[in-house]
């Protein structure tokens, strides 16, 4: 991994309303090198969901990474949730971070981990003793960055969106 030059400050905080259309088009963007990965109607109706939820969930604490001010990473932090997805309850008991993005010009840089820290300190700051996230066989980057943090399998709260199409379960344990 690269490091950030020492006059770019990083800084790690919550984004403004005006700006979710900023956090949705950078997960975009971010997440179009997977587009042709899954059949094109499966991939249009991930991207809808997924910008609804950046852009209108109000129960998520949206996180953004600055550089120089301008917004190069985000990530989710959600509180415990229950979810039906293809008629099948899923329950997380713990809070989850989600969407991970990091701007294709600006990764290796530690953005992705920064923002990941920041999840896990709200997590403890709320006494949670675990975090968890979703991740897929399309984003083994992202995964094998999960593992190495600590994070396992936690089939407890996989899902399937499209049959065929698995969304897995991590978590990490803090003590």
């Amino acid at each position: 991994m690269s490091k950030l030059p020492e006059k770019e400050q990083l800084v790690i905080g919550e984004v403004a309303l005006n700006e979710r259309i900023l956090v949705a088009d950078l997960t975009r963007q971010s997440y179009s090198e997977f587009a042709g990965s899954v059949p094109n109607q499966s991939w249009l109706d991930y991207e809808d969901r997924t910008r609804k939820t950046l852009l209108n969930d109000n129960n998520v604490l949206r996180i953004v990474a600055r550089l120089n001010n301008k917004i190069v990473g985000a990530v989710l932090f959600c509180q415990p949730y229950e979810m039906i997805e293809e008629s099948i309850p899923v329950k997380n008991i713990y809070p989850e971070m989600r969407l991970l993005a990091v701007s294709t010009e600006f990764r290796n840089l530690g953005i992705g981990a920064k923002l990941i820290e920041e999840c896990e300190r709200l997590a403890l700051v709320q006494d949670f003793i675990t975090i968890t996230l979703h991740t897929t066989m399309l984003m083994q980057t992202a995964k094998l960055m999960y593992e190495r943090r600590g994070y396992i399998r936690y089939p407890d709260i996989d899902f399937e969106p499209t049959p065929g199409f698995v969304v897995w379960g991590y978590r990490r344990n803090f003590v």
